[in-house]
């Protein structure tokens, strides 16, 4: 029976928990994960990689031979997590994908219940979403699609914050363009005696 559970996690420890996981589940040895924007992707592919996960990355800008090459070195077990962002996960074949952690919840309601299906028609599949719980208006929306309450699960060994990281807000302040000119500087001109000729 696959097991679809929420994870009630703040944004700044998504990244430390998708981690645990991987380490502690010995189910999540194939692993497609989802992310909103390109960055998101691009950091996460960089830490994992880092730390010795085999892993590989799917987003809008990707050529399409590399995604096919990507998706099939996931389904064969070549490398363990596949980053991909969440418009590229709705253009390829989640088919046979034993696994799927939503590291951001979509922005479709319709996208969660698409891939919940797909993992739903594995034996052993996984569907895993991470969630802030300051900010559950996708996930009531989908508990509303799906007519019941998903599941919340803590990971065991796992430290959880209890509040959200608080960044400074910085000001937008747009760069100024080319080399940065210094100020005039108002010389007086030096006085010269005229020249008297007879």
């Amino acid at each position: 029976m696959a097991r679809h559970a929420i994870y009630e996690v703040f944004d700044h420890q998504k990244n430390d928990l998708l981690l645990h996981l991987l380490n502690a589940q010995e189910e999540l040895s194939q692993v497609l994960v989802v992310l909103r924007t390109r960055e998101g992707v691009h950091a996460l592919s960089t830490a994992l990689a880092n730390v010795g996960i085999a892993v590989d990355s799917v987003h809008g800008k990707k050529k399409s031979e590399l995604i096919e090459r990507a998706l099939s070195d996931l389904k064969s077990g070549k490398v363990q997590v596949l980053v991909v962002t969440d418009a590229s996960a709705r253009n390829i074949d989640l088919t046979g994908v034993p696994a799927i952690i939503q590291v951001d919840m979509p922005e479709l309601v319709s996208d969660y219940q698409a891939r919940l299906g797909l993992v739903e028609k594995l034996e052993n599949g996984v569907f895993y979403s991470f969630e802030n719980p300051h900010n559950a208006n996708v996930l009531a929306k989908v508990e509303e699609l799906l007519g019941e309450e998903i599941a919340r699960e803590r990971a065991e060994g796992f430290a959880y914050e209890t509040q959200a990281l608080r960044t400074k807000q910085t000001r937008n302040k747009t760069p100024k363009r080319g080399p940065r000119s210094k100020p005039l500087q108002h010389k007086k001109k030096k006085w010269k005696p005229k020249k008297y000729t007879r």
